[in-house]
């Protein structure tokens, strides 16, 4: 017969006893062998059933200790009422230390509900003794009980209060970085050293303040402060002290509305910074060409006739911007002619520009940063391009050739019924068009060709003569 459980063995033992009893069998008549093998037999079940009371056990095994306090015996309930009525808690009045190295900040283990995790711990002390055959409970019970087992709690604490604290310290010790400021006023040079920018690195500071809790190392902690590089600093701007070259162009100041236009593209691109290998676009410079930008209506070249526009003038800037760039030997990306000659400046030195689909750019070629100066000076645009002095004296030089003019033909006549017949007035005398190819040359200091360079063949439409006539 085999039997589920050792508690139905003992009743059957217990039952064959009674019914022994009842026969009256003298134990002096039973054989010494067979009396010590009742005995044995007795023993072994008693261990047996022992063992089982341990393992249906749901006290905490004896011999286990956390933080100090021996918790064998009980409940978990009891153990961690046990823990929380002795536990010192004197440790929440200090804190941990949090420093840079012009500031320190304390951190209170009490704001952050700094406490050991017993009940974890608590769960990890009754499960001892828990896990695998019950040869191999066994066997664990004993050796805790033999050499004794302590538990150090994991301290847990507030993540979401320990980061709340650092974003109030973000608002002390974060500091925006300040480009270095250069300016050029009446060939006098300035700059405003760059300031570095700071700021806390939340992540990584909560990784070490996280390592100094959990690990109960209550030494200072070092705040992560991260420093911040501007975009633009003080020895990208120092060396600007040499006049790379200048362009001027003259305007008619009687002009309101085309003169109020020039400058303002003067002062929207002047003081411009070009670091190294940074291009500049001069539409993109000069923003929306709208009355809210500061911009007027003014003669504008459109379909061949000029007519008013927003922002008429600004094409001599860019012009202007133009000659400076190629004076400067900087490399030209972008750039396009009027589709008739300038009154400003010779054919094929002019520039054209559009809001969004005609623009001048050019790029700063050289390792150095160049700093664009815009102004007005009396009836003239002066556009300057400061930067490095170049070892090697050097200039350029343009030069333009016209290898086509191109005459008009026939005449535009435009009625007019407010004349009578046979009256008839100039409204634009007619004028050539022209095929000029452009060159830049390169000159020693003493006036010798290096180098020439085609920068651009360039056409312009003749213009018919305009009348008006009476019918």
């Amino acid at each position: 017969m085999v039997f589920n459980r050792l508690s139905d063995f003992v009743k059957l033992l217990t039952q064959n006893k009674k019914s022994k009893k009842k026969r009256n069998v003298s134990f002096q008549n039973i054989p010494f062998g067979q009396f010590f093998l009742l005995l044995l037999f007795i023993v072994v079940i008693s261990i047996l059933i022992y063992i089982q009371i341990i393992l249906d056990s749901d006290k905490i095994y004896a011999n286990i200790f956390i933080d100090g306090y021996h918790v064998g015996g009980l409940e978990r309930s009891e153990a961690l009422k046990l823990i929380k009525e002795n536990m010192d808690t004197s440790y929440l009045e200090d804190y941990l230390a949090l420093y840079t190295a012009e500031s320190e900040y304390e951190l209170y283990f009490r704001d952050i509900d700094y406490l050991p995790d017993y009940d974890n711990a608590i769960n990890l002390a009754y499960k001892i003794g828990r896990n695998g055959s019950n040869i191999q409970r066994l066997c664990e019970i004993w050796n805790v009980y033999r050499t004794g087992l302590q538990i150090t709690p994991t301290m847990c604490y507030n993540v979401e209060k320990v980061a709340s604290l650092l974003h109030n310290i973000c608002n002390e010790i974060n500091k925006k970085a300040i480009n270095a400021e250069i300016k050029v006023n009446k060939g006098i040079i300035t700059i405003s050293p760059h300031v570095v920018g700071r700021i806390l690195d939340v992540n990584s500071t909560l990784n070490r303040i996280k390592t100094a809790l959990v690990n109960k190392q209550w030494n200072d902690v070092e705040l992560c402060v991260l420093e911040i590089t501007p975009d633009v600093t003080t020895e990208m701007v120092e060396n600007i002290t040499y006049k790379l070259a200048e362009f001027s162009t003259a305007f008619n100041p009687n002009n309101e509305a085309r003169t109020h236009n020039i400058r303002n593209a003067c002062k929207k691109i002047d003081q411009s910074l070009l670091l190294p290998q940074q291009e500049f676009s001069m539409d993109k410079a000069l923003g929306d060409r709208t009355v809210q930008n500061g911009y007027k209506q003014a003669k504008v070249i459109v379909n061949n006739e000029y007519v008013d526009g927003l922002g008429g003038g600004i094409c001599q800037v860019t012009s202007t911007v133009y000659n400076t760039v190629l004076l400067s030997g900087l490399e030209v990306l972008e750039r396009r002619n009027h589709t008739l000659p300038a009154s400003y400046i010779g054919v094929g030195r002019d520039a054209t520009i559009s809001q969004g689909y005609i623009d001048l750019k050019f790029k700063n070629t050289s390792e150095y940063s160049v700093l664009i100066e815009a102004k007005t000076v009396e009836n003239k645009i002066v556009v300057v391009l400061w930067g490095l002095e170049p070892k090697e004296q050097t200039r350029f030089k343009i030069r333009t050739k016209i290898v086509q003019t191109i005459e008009p033909e026939g005449i535009e006549i435009v009625i007019d019924p407010s004349l009578k017949e046979g009256e008839a007035e100039v409204l634009r005398e007619a004028k050539p068009g022209y095929k000029v190819e452009v060159y830049r040359d390169r000159l020693d200091k003493f006036g010798n060709i290096i180098e020439t360079e085609k920068i651009s063949v360039d056409s312009y439409l003749p213009q018919k003569m305009k009348i008006r006539a009476g019918e």
